[in-house]
């Protein structure tokens, strides 16, 4: 029997531009219509997310601790009460805004730009190297107390729930949330400084009559069409095009969209 998958990871926002994925969901669709949800936990990250920034996966018991919780047929409460239902009037209006030509509630939930406020998680494509990978941390470690990029290094890792290898061991769970509780801060207090700087010089622009906000970002149109082009080669995600074009993915399908618009 033929069937399709679309997969996508959830995450959640963090200080400072950090991305926390907690997670990855996917949904099967068989030919016959049947359809089954699968969500893999990231247990490297849940556990260094605390109540009231994350209070769970609506739908998901993860007081169970399992590997994967499966729902065969049943559309689970998290992507239930974020995506389109199938019955709704504006439906094709919605699906023709991201460029999709019928409801893959996964595919709209990592397109569109729409978030569900009340526990801010959302859904982005699945890291095509299949998740996570193995970072030896041994040189960032020394440089983190005086270096935001390198704060940064581990703290990426940290969300993305890489593995960690310190002088040659790896860091173990308790090492992790250790290193997550002691970086945190510090990266939230350089991130601070460093946007307030950004700010007043933002102010101090203004005043001088310099600075009249932020523009639509200009794109050469033979550099878009190539990019699209590799996009709908699958040489590209979603996440890579835009990241090319240096545009949100949100973004870089609203230009799809007006370039098909225009031929």
């Amino acid at each position: 029997m033929k069937e399709k998958t679309t997969k996508g990871t959830i995450s959640l926002d963090g200080p400072g531009g950090l991305v926390y994925d907690v997670g990855t969901i996917a949904c099967t669709v068989r030919e016959d219509e049947t359809f089954r949800y699968v969500f893999v936990p990231n247990w490297a990250v849940i556990d260094l997310l605390q109540p009231p920034d994350f209070q769970g996966v609506p739908g998901f018991d993860l007081s169970l601790r399992k590997e994967e919780y499966v729902r065969e047929n049943l559309t689970p409460t998290f992507v239930s009460e974020r995506a389109p239902s199938e019955n709704r009037e504006d439906l094709w209006r919605l699906l023709d805004a991201l460029d999709m030509e019928y409801l893959d509630k996964i595919e709209w939930l990592i397109r569109t730009d729409t978030r569900y406020i009340g526990d801010g998680l959302y859904v982005r494509e699945a890291r095509e190297d299949g998740g996570a990978a193995c970072v030896d941390v041994s040189g960032s470690i020394g440089r983190a107390v005086s270096s935001e990029q390198a704060l940064r290094v581990l703290l990426v890792a940290l969300c993305r729930g890489d593995g960690l290898v310190l002088d040659g061991e790896d860091v173990s769970a308790e090492g992790r949330a250790a290193l997550h509780g002691v970086l945190l801060p510090l990266y939230e207090k350089a991130y601070r400084y460093r946007e307030k700087a950004r700010v007043s010089g933002v102010q101090a622009a203004a005043e001088r009559g310099a600075y009249h906000g932020r523009k639509r970002k200009p794109i050469d149109e033979l550099v878009l069409r190539e990019t699209i082009a590799s996009y709908e080669a699958r040489e590209a995600s979603a996440e890579e095009a835009a990241a090319q074009l240096g545009i949100s993915v949100s973004t870089f399908f609203r230009r799809l969209r007006e370039l098909r618009d225009k031929e």
